[in-house]
């Protein structure tokens, strides 16, 4: 695989995440309700703790992908087992995976546009 691909790769992910991190982190009260709406333990702390994760992973990605790639596809996979998890329960409550951004209801959507983040992060990793 071209050098190129896995760099390119690389940047977009970073980029993403890096925006998700600042727009949770941009409203942490919302982030906090979209985490306890969500049904996960300790919404106060994983209100934080999930957009710094999220911002340590797009630098690792710039500085060394082959080691930002595995901690992205990692993230990725734990973020996709959450929705689909909500979704085969009927649960469609937003994730809040972009902060206010995304308020919208789950849907399939969501866990095509991981899958096709976490192939970004197998590239970068790869490469």
């Amino acid at each position: 695989m071209p050098d190129s691909v896995a760099a390119v790769a690389a940047v977009l992910l970073a980029g993403t995440f890096t925006c998700a991190a600042c727009l949770k982190l941009r409203d942490l009260q919302t982030t906090r309700q979209l985490v306890a709406d969500f049904g996960l333990p300790n919404p106060r702390l994983l209100a934080v703790i999930v957009p710094v994760a999220e911002l340590g992973t797009a630098l690792l990605l710039v500085v060394d992908r082959r080691t930002g790639g595995p901690c992205a596809v990692a993230m990725l996979v734990a973020f996709t087992t959450l929705i689909a998890g909500r979704l085969t329960t009927g649960r469609l409550d937003s994730c809040g995976c972009f902060g206010t951004w995304s308020l919208r209801p789950l849907s399939w959507r969501d866990l095509v546009r991981n899958v096709v983040l976490t192939v970004f992060g197998v590239l970068a990793a790869l490469g």
